[in-house]
């Protein structure tokens, strides 16, 4: 009885001990624990993690994160010669080795093969199919996506190829964006490009578009239009007009579908607003 008084008197007097032993065991083993189970690397799963926060990211951030470059981009010309198959005798700017008409910088600019006329092999040179408005890169009848952004009226809209000059079809076609007259011009290229779109509808009318160019009158000379073409192969192509006139005149005045010799761009829209008996007509000349 009295070696049990005595074992108990001695563990009270080292229970301080004890207990300062145990909880400095446990806070070991807590941050053993701890190494081993959580992730304590903020970075690893961050590409995981950004797009399970938010489906709208920086893409090209994302590549670059990456590769773990700062910038990236296409090859440059020299690149883009060499592995094409030009050489010293051929890889000048203005070269036509395959004498489609289109000059190296071009096919460069197009991705298109400049020791081939028809890139894409469907029977039309690829400086007709640019010409024309087609992608010399793809067969067939495709064309490259277009947008036109006009930012003073902050107006960013679609265009929309016409294939048919009749008023339902191209009514038709404003219901997807703004209308480019059939063989006009093509984008940054000679000639005369005619691109109409609504100042107004009716309610009921379909589409998203039908005030697209209520604010079109706003616009004076010098500014800017920024048309930004994509084609299928991904090369983006973006050209500059500023508008130099602006004018009211009849639906089949010929001033509007007057031929040009250089890139000119008319936007043309119905006014007053809320009538179609004229026509609202802003004139634009490429920026080189």
């Amino acid at each position: 009885m009295k070696i049990m008084t005595k074992l108990f008197e001695k563990i009270k007097s080292h229970s301080k001990k004890v207990a300062l032993i145990g909880s400095l065991f446990l806070a070991i083993f807590a941050g053993l624990f701890c190494l081993v189970n959580l992730d304590l690397n903020p970075l690893k799963n961050s590409a995981t993690n950004i797009a399970s926060i938010s489906p709208i990211v920086d893409m090209n951030a994302e590549i670059k994160n990456r590769l773990g470059s700062i910038t990236f981009s296409v090859e440059t010309y020299n690149e883009w010669a060499k592995r094409n198959g030009l050489n010293n005798t051929n890889n000048g700017l203005d070269n036509d080795s395959d004498k489609d008409g289109l000059p190296n910088y071009l096919e460069y600019v197009h991705g298109t093969d400049p020791l081939k006329a028809d890139t894409d092999g469907d029977g039309y040179t690829d400086k007709q199919e640019i010409m024309k408005g087609y992608d010399p890169d793809a067969p067939g009848d495709a064309k490259p996506a277009v947008e036109i952004t006009v930012s003073k009226i902050n107006v960013a809209v679609p265009m929309v190829w016409s294939q048919s000059e009749a008023e339902e079809d191209m009514l038709k076609d404003l219901e997807g964006g703004v209308s480019h007259y059939p063989k006009s011009a093509a984008p940054g290229q000679n000639g005369n490009m005619i691109i109409s779109g609504h100042s107004s509808n009716y309610v009921w009318a379909k589409g998203g578009y039908n005030y697209i160019f209520r604010n079109l009158n706003n616009l004076e000379n010098g500014d800017v239009i920024i048309m930004k073409t994509t084609q299928a192969n991904g090369r983006v192509i973006i050209y500059k007009y500023k508008v130099t006139d602006k004018f009211i005149a009849t639906p089949d005045d010929e001033e509007i579908f007057s031929q040009e010799t250089n890139p000119v761009l008319t936007l043309s829209t119905c006014w007053p607003i809320g009538t179609n008996f004229e026509r609202l007509i802003l004139k634009a000349e490429i920026v080189r």
